[in-house]
Parts: structure tokens; C-alpha cells; sequence
């Protein structure tokens, strides 16, 4: 018993010491993360030192068996908002403008003019995203904002173009026009091998 006695004494005059060390340690780490963190102010208000700004560029979509939903870059700053309504085939594109922080734009068109729809088990699916049309004055999609459309039962697909005005949203001017078909197409087609030589 003797034994055990003294080994509970030697473990509990080292506690206080473990204790100082860890105690320590701890203070060297916040020290060190302090210097780091004046350092690192020092160097961003140096001169010459230009960190790289902040560029967040997010798209999304999702879709169930009513609508299709994305989001997606218009322009330099602005962002649209795409709704797909199936049952009507309605697609929208709601445009917020940054400075006055409200949507300014709205533009929209029927899919089903090109995308019949309604095959069994069919909809719609729908993503976003940027195409450089060439430059000119009368150029309807300065923009350069597309979205891209497939009607799930046949495959057939169509995008558009989003015509944004840029100096309308400059100017704080509500936008509001219809969505230009660009391009359409088959995801099934059959190829024929004479056509491939």
C-alpha cells in the first residue's frame, strides 16, 4: 500500500508543471497569430500589395415535375433569375440590378412555341450561361447571357438569348422585352454512316 501511496504523490507534484507547459504553449500560439495578423494588415496597406478582389460567379438550377428554376450571370455585375412554368411553358428571366438592389428587368417568351413538350413522362430542364457575340450598335444580346432549354420527352432543345441593356441598367431604367431564340436541336439524333465519310 506503501507503494501505491507514493506513486499518487509523484503523479500529483507534476500536474502543476504539465499545466504551466500547456499553459505556455497556448500563449505562444496566440502570440504568434497576432503577429501574423498585424502582418498581414501591414501588408495589405503597403504600397505595391494589391490582393486579387473577391470574384464569386455562382449558377444554379433545379427543376421538379411543375417548374425548372436557375439562376445565372447577366452581364458584368447583374444576375437573372430563370423560371420555367411546364404546364404552360412559360419561361421568364427576372434581372436584379446591384445599385438599386430590385429586380429592373424582365423578359420572356414560350417554349413551347419550339419545344412542343407534353411526351409521357416528359418536362423541362434548363441551365444558364455566357456566349461573346460579336460587337455592333445594333446588337440585341450585348449582354451575352443564354439560357439553354431540353424538353425531356423528346430531347429536343432550344437557347436563348437574354437582350440586357447594360446602359438601361446604368441608368437605373426598367428593362423589359421578350427572350430571342438562337439556336434549336435534336439530342437524339440517328447518324448515318455515309454522312460520317
Amino acid at each position: 500500500m506503501r507503494t501505491l501511496k507514493s506513486i499518487d504523490n509523484s503523479t500529483t507534484c507534476c500536474r502543476p508543471l504539465k499545466r504551466a507547459i500547456v499553459g505556455g504553449l497556448g500563449l505562444v500560439l496566440a502570440g504568434v497569430i497576432f503577429v501574423g495578423g498585424l502582418w498581414m494588415g501591414r501588408q495589405q496597406s503597403a504600397p505595391g500589395f494589391n490582393p486579387a478582389p473577391l470574384m464569386l460567379d455562382a449558377t444554379a438550377s433545379d427543376t421538379n415535375g411543375s417548374f425548372t428554376i436557375a439562376t445565372g450571370a447577366v452581364g458584368k455585375s447583374a444576375e437573372g433569375l430563370f423560371m420555367l412554368d411546364h404546364e404552360s411553358g412559360l419561361l421568364q428571366c427576372h434581372v436584379i440590378y446591384p445599385r438599386i438592389g430590385r429586380m429592373g428587368a424582365s423578359f420572356a417568351t414560350n417554349v413551347k412555341d419550339v419545344l412542343p413538350g407534353g411526351g409521357k413522362g416528359g418536362g423541362y430542364i434548363m441551365v444558364t450561361g455566357l456566349a461573346e457575340f460579336p460587337g455592333g450598335s445594333n446588337q440585341p444580346l450585348g449582354a451575352g447571357a443564354v439560357v439553354y432549354v431540353m424538353d425531356t420527352s423528346s430531347g429536343a432543345y432550344a437557347c436563348y438569348g437574354v437582350p440586357f441593356d447594360r446602359v438601361a441598367e446604368n441608368a437605373g431604367r426598367p428593362q423589359q422585352n421578350a427572350l430571342v431564340v438562337l439556336a434549336t436541336g435534336e439530342a437524339r439524333q440517328v447518324v448515318e454512316r455515309d454522312n460520317l465519310r
